[in-house]
């Protein structure tokens, strides 16, 4: 897949309708977005968006908002993958900083992606076994994965299932779908992006 793409996976019903919103989406996008131009795809995914340079969460969380607005009132939902995004980091792996760590990644079909994202930042402070949990906020959009947990410990089916009803009360009023996989030793390796202000952002591999 080509760097500094948003790509996008439609699940029908009402494909070509929502096909057709998001020509009609384009020209608002180039013009308020660092993007060159969308346009339908044939294979891995439905609809690409091309950047500029490489995307940053803020705008990237705008043009999730664009997308949830125009298909609002159809059946159709769709799932989002950023590429590019992790290719202006310095990895810190260089410095033994990597480790092994369990981590419960959510995966989002909306609409509305933007505010189950906006909900599932507020789980941390909802779930009970919060002093066991850290919220990746910064894992947004990178990847495959939508949001990320990592956990202090191995966490036990009942940890899990706490994390799962407080993601299930916080995000079902979006209207969104979600997945959520629960996977040990995953490696982990802090990150620094040299053009964004966060001094927290991290990634995974």
């Amino acid at each position: 897949m080509q760097e500094n793409t948003t790509n996008l996976r439609i699940y029908g019903p009402q494909i070509p309708e929502a096909i057709k919103r998001l020509h009609k989406l384009e020209d608002k996008v180039i013009l308020q977005l660092p993007i060159e131009r969308g346009e339908i795809s044939l294979g891995k995914y439905d609809y690409i968006y091309y950047w500029k340079n490489s995307p940053l969460p803020e705008p990237l969380l705008q043009l999730i908002e664009f997308i949830d607005e125009v298909f609002e009132g159809l059946l159709t939902r769709y799932s989002i993958t950023t590429e590019g995004y992790h290719t202006r980091r310095i990895t810190a792996e260089v410095e033994g900083l990597g480790r092994n760590a369990t981590f419960s990644f959510v995966r989002i079909h909306g609409p509305s992606i933007s505010k189950a994202i906006r909900a599932i930042e507020k789980v941390v402070e909802d779930v009970q076994t919060t002093k066991t949990i850290q919220a990746l906020k910064s894992s947004v959009l990178v990847g495959e994965w939508d949001y990320a947990f990592e956990w202090d410990q191995d966490p036990t089916m009942d940890d899990v299932h706490a994390l799962l009803a407080s993601i299930d009360k916080l995000v079902e009023p979006t209207g969104a779908l979600y997945k959520v996989s629960t996977l040990k030793n995953v490696y982990r390796t802090e990150k620094v992006i040299d053009d964004h202000s966060s001094e927290n952002l991290m990634a995974f591999l």
